[in-house]
């Protein structure tokens, strides 16, 4: 997946954020933050090509890696909230308890979606580290074609 955009920021010797134009493969992931028009976000990329603040940049990433982080961000909570009501309640019905199956299996599934947020937050260092779920700058591009 290739876009182009501007730097705007560098934050260290190999990482830098860019503002683009969103790109509908990317929905709302979370990495991006935003801006107020909506139209533009801030991604956080690999920036080992030494790009500075306002040149034009190509930025890729596999599509590959694009499936698999947003995987993580959608999949991994919607399976835990599915699967926990899911389980609780059979695990509530096997056992034969009458007294509000639904809600205990709701408050269970949404306990397990919460926890799984805390875990991809908790794991968010590590795939930060590994840089494979991060954007990386391929070419400074002279012309604006955002």
């Amino acid at each position: 997946m290739n876009q182009r955009g501007y730097v705007v920021e560098i934050v260290d010797n190999i990482t830098a954020k860019i503002k683009m134009q969103k790109h509908s493969a990317c929905a709302s992931c979370g990495k991006c933050a935003s801006s107020t028009d909506k139209k533009d976000i801030v991604v956080e990329v690999d920036n080992t090509i030494g790009a500075k603040v306002g040149d034009y940049v190509e930025v890729n990433m596999e599509a590959v890696d694009v499936v698999k982080a947003a995987s993580i961000v959608y999949i991994v909570p919607l399976v835990a909230l599915l699967g926990g009501t899911i389980v609780s309640y059979g695990i509530l019905q096997y056992i034969n308890i009458s007294f509000n199956k639904e809600l205990i299996s709701a408050i269970v599934g949404i306990c397990l979606t919460a926890l799984s947020y805390v875990c991809i937050k908790k794991k968010d260092n590590e795939f930060r580290k590994s840089r494979k779920y991060i954007p990386v700058i391929t070419k400074v591009v002279n012309q604006i074609n955002i």
